[in-house]
């Protein structure tokens, strides 16, 4: 039989599948979660938002220099996980998501690591994780949090039919309704629009279910209440409780439709 390189690749996965992803509650050794890199092993502990162990995390280690070769193991009851890196040789680059059920629906949130470089597999590296609800993501790549986006169909305002709708003057109050999907209390969001690659919306929003309200807010003149609805369902009303919907992993969104009554 001929092997080629990509054979040798799934070989070696197939293999490290086995081996590599291990943690505390299914055999692994109870030594992760340390400050000191294991040689030819990531080593590590995940915890949630309120810093306590969080267990059935997955992490990933993905090699970076053959294609689709990556091990996973899962977070142990004390969070720790060990994962085999030893082989193939070269760089790996950790990573790591959390799954929840929520109101019906599945979720997955990119977990925060304490350090997002590659390591040299035979070295073993430290990685540790945490669930955040909101904040940067390492390298800028957008926030941790949901967006809310807001559409809105009117091109000028009904009460100044000469005047265009300005969408940063719209002001969203997000009012939480029940637990976060963390199971912690939220806090009431009021915020302005703002200009993003994926529409005009209130970024880094803690995953939940919102009651949202909408006003348009001009400077020198007096608020106006605005009519709201989920994007292209229903009718409008003046507030609407909607959960968070998904695109991609750890990408979080609700679309909102937004216009101002008829005088």
């Amino acid at each position: 039989m001929r092997w080629t390189r990509n054979a040798v690749a799934w070989s070696l996965v197939g293999l490290m599948g086995v081996v590599g992803g291990c943690s505390k509650e299914n055999g692994g050794k109870d030594d992760g979660g340390g400050g000191t890199p294991q040689t030819g092993y990531l080593t590590g502990k995940v915890v949630d938002t309120q810093g306590q162990p969080l267990a059935g995390a997955i992490i990933t280690a993905d090699n970076t220099q053959f294609y689709d070769s990556n091990v996973q193991a899962t977070s142990g009851s004390d969070g720790t996980y060990r994962v085999d890196t030893s082989r193939p040789t070269g760089t790996w680059h950790a990573s790591a998501v959390v799954k929840r059920q929520y109101n019906g629906k599945e979720y997955t949130f990119d977990l925060d690591p304490n350090d997002d470089n590659v390591f040299a597999g035979n070295e073993g590296a430290v990685r540790n994780f945490t669930w955040k609800l909101t904040g940067k993501r390492p390298d800028d790549l957008g926030f941790y949090g949901g967006r809310v986006t807001v559409y809105v169909d009117q091109f000028t305002d009904p009460a100044d039919p000469g005047a265009p709708i300005t969408n940063e003057d719209i002001e969203l109050t997000l009012a939480p309704s029940g637990k976060l999907v963390d199971g912690t209390d939220g806090q009431t969001i009021t915020q302005k629009l703002v200009r993003t690659a994926d529409g005009d919306s209130v970024t880094d929003v803690p995953v939940g279910r919102y009651t949202v309200s909408a006003r348009y807010v001009q400077a020198g003149k007096s608020p106006r209440p605005m009519q709201v609805r989920i994007r292209d369902t229903g009718q409008y009303a003046n507030s609407v409780t909607a959960d968070f919907d998904s695109i991609n992993i750890g990408r979080h969104f609700i679309e909102l439709n937004a216009e101002l009554p008829k005088p």
